[in-house]
């Protein structure tokens, strides 16, 4: 009996890291009413390495499938990209990104992770915005771990739809649709002329 509790506690564990594999040790006590170090043990007796070590593993991946960016130029750390398709980043939060004397997120940092998300979501060389339609839904504060979500819809030629959803935890604090274009080579390339 009390084996197949753990088993059905294991399978349940991996369904919800699959659906989120950022879940901390005490989100997932949470979820299945345990206590973190069980958690903890199940993920050793399931080689599920610990949150810090998924992230990075994750963001490798991903940063390997990146081409429209340096992974530098990027606000937040990507750790899934599925080229022209999808993408999440994940951006932990300090004193640096608040408004001056408060514990506010300045909504410029908000809307730059989503951005380099929306254009390194795109495989070509160079992607920019072309136009934006955001929707601050709610503030974010110093420590908060911003998780952003890209997302292609329609294209056409060389003009993509993204859309970008923000959250904090479960609540949704941020909606941006971009139109990013691929820009052309030759579009690029400097004639040494200024504008």
């Amino acid at each position: 009996m009390r084996s197949e509790l753990k088993q059905k506690r294991h399978k349940k564990l991996m369904r919800l890291l699959d659906a989120d594999p950022l879940m901390s040790d005490l989100d997932l006590a949470r979820e299945l009413d345990v206590s973190v170090g069980t958690i903890r043990l199940d993920r050793s007796v399931l080689n599920v390495p610990e949150l810090r070590e998924r992230t990075r593993q994750m963001a490798e991946s991903a940063s390997s499938r990146l081409t429209s960016m340096r992974q530098e130029e990027v606000l937040g750390e990507i750790i899934e990209l599925e080229p022209n398709g999808l993408a999440i980043s994940v951006l932990q939060t300090n004193r640096e990104y608040a408004f001056r004397h408060t514990d506010l997120i300045a909504d410029r940092h908000i809307y730059a992770q989503a951005a380099t998300l929306a254009i390194a979501t795109i495989k070509h060389d160079m992607v920019v915005v072309a136009s934006a339609r955001v929707n601050f839904k709610h503030y974010a504060s110093v420590g908060d771990r911003l998780i952003a979500r890209s997302k292609v819809g329609t294209h056409k030629e060389d003009k993509y739809v993204v859309s970008v959803h923000t959250r904090v935890s479960a609540a949704e604090i941020f909606v941006a649709r971009f139109v990013v274009v691929a820009v052309k080579d030759s579009e690029t390339a400097g004639d040494g002329k200024e504008r």
